[in-house]
C-alpha cells in the first residue's frame, strides 16, 4: 500500500462506516486512478472535499425540508437550554431573595406550598406559592399587609394594581407579589415571582453556551433523525409520538421564560415548570429509544418494494395516535380512581397535595404517559377532522378490521377528553397536573 493510498483511507474515515463499506473501495480507486505516478500527498481541495462529504454524510439531517426544520428546530431549543443552564448558575446565587420573600409572609397556618422553577429561567420568574386556611381574611386585606412587611423589610414597593398585583424592588433584584383565592378551596393564596438580573459579565459566557448548545442540538437531532427513518414503522411512530412533543413542550418553555421577562408585571405563562421537565426528559427518552430500537430488516435488492396504499397507511398512523392519546388519558384516569380507591381519600384530598401522581408511576411510564397526555388533550379532537374522513370512505378502501378500530379510536379521542370536562374528570386533571 503507497502512503498517497494510506492517506486517502485515513480521510475517508470521515464517511460513516456503511458508506464506506458501500462506496469506499469505489471513491478511493477513483481518487487514485486520477492522481499522478509521483504525487504522496493528497491535495488541499480533494482533502478538504473528502472531509466535507463525510462530515455532511456524518452529521446532516437526512434530505427533505421537514428533517431541517426539526433539527433547526431541536437546535435553537437545546442552544436555549444551554444559555438557561448558566443563567440558571448565576440565578442560583440570588436564592436569599427567595427566603427574604417567604419571610415576608405573615403567620397564617399554611395548609398548601409549592415551589416551581423553570429550567429555562434565567432573569426569572422563579415561583413560590402558599395557600393559607380560611378565615376572615380577605384579598386586600392579605395584600395591603404583604407589603407593609415588604416596605419595613427595605423593600421598594409599588402600588398595590389590579388583581391585587403589586412589584418589589431591592438591591436590583424584584419580587412580582400577586394574592388570589386559594386553591383548592376557599382562603388566601400569594404568589410569589422572583426575578434575579443578568450580570454582563456573563455575556461572553452566554453567546458560547447558545452556539455550542446549537450545535449538539443540531447533531444530535441529525443523528435521531437517520436512525429514525431506517427504524421500522412502529419505531418511527414511537419516535414521533415521544420526541416531537417533548420538543415542543422545551421550545414552549423558552417562549413562556421569555415573555414572562419581558412582560413586566404581567404573568405570562405558555408552559409550566412540570411540562418542561416532561419535555427535557421525554428528549432524554428519545435519544434512548432511537439508540435501542432495532434496524428495519433490510430488503432484497432485487425485489420490488410494495406499493404502500396512502389512505391504508394515513388511517393506520391516524389509528395508532388516537390510541397513544387514549390509553395516557385513560392512564390518567385510572390512576386518580385506583389510588383514591386504595388510599380511602376523597376528592378534595385527593387535590390536597399529599398524592402525588409522579410517586405512583415509575419515571419511564410517567415520562410518556404524560407528553402523550398533554398532548392528546388538544390533538385528539382535531385529528377527528382526519379520522372522520378517512371513515367515511368505507370499509373496503381502509380495511374491515382498521376501520373497525379506528372507529373505535375516534369515539375514544371524543369521550375521553369529554370526561376531562365532568367535576370528576376535571378533578383527575388538575390532580395529574398538580
Amino acid at each position: 500500500m503507497s502512503a498517497l493510498e494510506r492517506r486517502y483511507r485515513r480521510l475517508l474515515l470521515a464517511y460513516p462506516r456503511a458508506y464506506r463499506r458501500a462506496r469506499g473501495d469505489e471513491i478511493l480507486t477513483t481518487l487514485l486512478d486520477g492522481a499522478p505516478p509521483d504525487r504522496v500527498r493528497p491535495p488541499v481541495g480533494e482533502v478538504w472535499e473528502l472531509l466535507r462529504g463525510g462530515l455532511r454524510l456524518r452529521f446532516a439531517p437526512p434530505h427533505g425540508r421537514l428533517y431541517s426544520v426539526v433539527a433547526l428546530v431541536a437546535a435553537v431549543a437545546v442552544g436555549y437550554a444551554a444559555l438557561s443552564a448558566v443563567g440558571r448558575q448565576v440565578s442560583d446565587a440570588g436564592r436569599g431573595t427567595m427566603s427574604a420573600a417567604m419571610s415576608l409572609l405573615p403567620p397564617d397556618p399554611t395548609v398548601m406550598g409549592r415551589a416551581d422553577r423553570m429550567f429555562t429561567t434565567f432573569g426569572g420568574p422563579t415561583e413560590v406559592g402558599a395557600t393559607y386556611a380560611p378565615g376572615p381574611r380577605g384579598l386586600d386585606d392579605l395584600a395591603t399587609d404583604l407589603r407593609a412587611r415588604a416596605v419595613a423589610d427595605g423593600w421598594e414597593a409599588g402600588p398595590i394594581g389590579p388583581g391585587h398585583r403589586f412589584t418589589l424592588d431591592r438591591g436590583g433584584e424584584t419580587l412580582v407579589v400577586t394574592v388570589l383565592t386559594g386553591d383548592p378551596g376557599p382562603g388566601a393564596s400569594a404568589s410569589f415571582q422572583v426575578r434575579y438580573p443578568w450580570p454582563a459579565s456573563v455575556l461572553p459566557v452566554g453567546v458560547a453556551a447558545v452556539l455550542l448548545g446549537g450545535l449538539a442540538g443540531w447533531l444530535v437531532a441529525a443523528w435521531v433523525l437517520r436512525r429514525y427513518r431506517s427504524r421500522p414503522p412502529a419505531g418511527r411512530l414511537g419516535l414521533a409520538l415521544i420526541g416531537l412533543p417533548s420538543l415542543l413542550f422545551v421550545i414552549a418553555g423558552a417562549i413562556s421564560a421569555a415573555a414572562a421577562v419581558g412582560s413586566g408585571n404581567v404573568q405570562v405563562v405558555f408552559a409550566g415548570p412540570l411540562a418542561e421537565r416532561l419535555g427535557l426528559l421525554g428528549l432524554a427518552a428519545t435519544l434512548i429509544l432511537a439508540l435501542l430500537l432495532p434496524a428495519a430488516p433490510a430488503t432484497r435488492a432485487a425485489a420490488a418494494p410494495p406499493r404502500t396504499d396512502p389512505v391504508r397507511l394515513g388511517a393506520r398512523i391516524v389509528m395508532a395516535a388516537h390510541l397513544a392519546f387514549g390509553v395516557a388519558i385513560a392512564t390518567v384516569l385510572v390512576t386518580f380512581t385506583g389510588r383514591m380507591l386504595t388510599s380511602g381519600a376523597d376528592r378534595a384530598a385527593m387535590l390536597s397535595g399529599a398524592q402525588d401522581p409522579k410517586e405512583l408511576l415509575p419515571l419511564p411510564v410517567f415520562v410518556p404517559v404524560a407528553l402523550l397526555y398533554y398532548t392528546g388533550g388538544i390533538l385528539s379532537p382535531l385529528l377527528l377532522t382526519v379520522s372522520v374522513p378517512l371513515l367515511a370512505t368505507g370499509r373496503q378502501r381502509v380495511g374491515p378490521l382498521a376501520w373497525k378500530v379506528l372507529l373505535v379510536a375516534a369515539v375514544s379521542a371524543v369521550a375521553l377528553p369529554a370526561l376531562l370536562l365532568t367535576p370528576y374528570g376535571g378533578d383527575a386533571a388538575r390532580w395529574w397536573l398538580d
